[in-house]
């Protein structure tokens, strides 16, 4: 919309990334490298979204496992993110990870991750964006944004210095929730077609001082990584409190620090700043209830302290645009490619029920293909012409979500809006840019476009 404040502070750039977690962060490398001059505005106050502030330190769907050997399925910022990291021991070696000793206290599915150190990945996404001449505000919340003739003009963000107006020939939205698309008036759909009910949020809980060792002879010694007929037990001593009925727990890269990714909280809508408050708090609670649970009855948890819980909710699904292609359940099932691929997924479906937060809706269906293809048509939204979208909020049916939704993919469709922002600045409508360019473009930058593309992972 329009505005009529008095605003003296104004910014002008070529490509405006907005959100900071790591589809932007991929978006904003991708736009300064090609020579644009870049602003990436973030409202926490640090780079990583749910993966740093969120405390989910543990980045899926990039990675496939192979007879031995493990491949990159996405490549640029996230093979970058995995070789830095490891070169100074600040994530976990996925050759060092023993897959017959079920790993990390997770299931094996799950190994082929980077897995890291929270306050190391910050440090690592400053270095890259600064390094590579990124502007970038912390703390900084964007809440509307001006369009006309099927073009954005610019955002308006509020800070500690008042009001700011961005102007850009370019704006990529990485908010994760479709927020810029939403202001500008682009078509969308939210939750399930029949209730617009959404997957259960979930706040991360970190524990430490956990005897991994006790915990994995239970888990393999039982076959319960999950502790599903211990929950089972539980349940019929009412001792169980909760509308969840498995835990998930993974040891990160720190010995005995347990990353809890358990409670399901039903309910939340992370569009609604009054539903987030009450995740925080009903979070906090159930998070300490469960922590109080684990300790007095799960295996090598009896000596653990609970260190903290997470700084931003963890939101699994809101907005979804209504795009140029929206990609299907069929898709997927039929494992379809497409001409304008930019981006993989090797993760399976995961979307719990938003009533029944332990069951799988797709559980047991399988895609099509070995890997979920990604179009560039799914990052382009309707009726506005510089606008390009990236990360969960792409198009695509709810019950696709599952494999786009989790940060290797989202770290490739981040690169592909970023890239594509170079053409849009020139004056190309983001529907109409060149393929061929952008897909060149992004093979310089190391990025998997094909199965024909996909690359070991070296060993140190």
């Amino acid at each position: 919309m329009k505005h009529d404040l008095d605003i003296d502070r104004i910014k002008k750039y070529d490509a405006v990334v907005c959100g900071g977690g790591f589809t932007g962060v991929a978006a904003a490398v991708s736009a300064a490298g090609s020579g644009m001059k870049t602003l990436l505005i973030e409202r926490n106050g640090c780079l990583g979204g749910v993966g740093t502030a969120g405390a989910v330190t543990c980045l899926l769907g990039g990675m496939d496992y192979d007879e031995g050997d493990y491949l990159f399925v996405t490549g640029g910022l996230f093979k970058r993110l995995y070789y830095s990291l490891r070169k100074t021991g600040d994530c976990v070696d996925v050759y060092s990870i023993n897959r017959d000793r079920n790993p990390h206290a997770w299931h094996r599915g799950l190994a082929q991750s980077i897995i890291f150190d929270n306050e190391a990945m910050k440090r690592l996404l400053d270095g890259i964006v600064t390094g590579t001449g990124v502007d970038v505000i912390y703390n900084s919340y964007i809440f509307d944004a001006a369009s006309g003739k099927n073009k954005m003009e610019y955002i308006l963000a509020a800070g500690k210095g008042g009001v700011t107006a961005v102007y850009g020939d370019a704006f990529i939205d990485c908010t994760g929730d479709a927020d810029i698309a939403f202001m500008a008036g682009c078509p969308y759909e939210k939750g399930r077609p029949e209730d617009n009910l959404m997957t259960p949020a979930t706040l991360i809980m970190n524990i430490e001082n956990v005897d991994t060792e006790k915990l994995l002879d239970y888990i393999e010694k039982n076959n319960s990584p999950r502790f599903r007929e211990e929950i089972k037990g539980l349940l019929k001593k009412d001792s169980w409190p909760f509308e969840f009925e498995i835990f998930i727990s993974m040891l990160i890269n720190r010995t005995g620090r347990h990353m809890i990714n358990s409670i399901r909280q039903v309910g939340v809508d992370g569009t609604d700043e009054e539903s987030i408050t009450m995740g925080f708090i009903d979070g906090r609670i159930q998070n300490k209830r469960l922590f109080d649970i684990i300790q007095k009855n799960f295996p090598g948890y009896g000596d653990a302290v609970m260190a903290s819980t997470a700084e931003m909710l963890g939101i699994r699904e809101t907005r979804r645009i209504k795009g140029d292609y929206i990609l299907g359940l069929d898709d997927l099932l039929m494992g379809k490619g497409f001409d304008d691929t930019i981006a993989l997924s090797s993760y399976g479906f995961d979307l719990p029920d938003p009533q029944k937060p332990s069951y799988q809706p797709l559980e047991g269906k399988s895609i099509g293909g070995r890997y979920t293809m990604i179009p560039y048509r799914c990052l382009v939204p309707q009726n506005i012409d510089n606008l390009v979208v990236a990360g969960r909020s792409i198009s695509v049916e709810r019950d696709v979500l599952g494999p786009v939704r989790v940060m290797g993919p989202c770290i490739g469709t981040g690169h592909a809006a970023g890239t594509a922002a170079l053409q849009i600045a020139d004056g190309k409508k983001n529907k109409s840019i060149d393929l061929s360019k952008l897909k060149d473009s992004l093979r310089e930058q190391e990025c998997i476009l094909g199965e024909n593309e996909i690359c070991k992972v070296r060993r140190t």
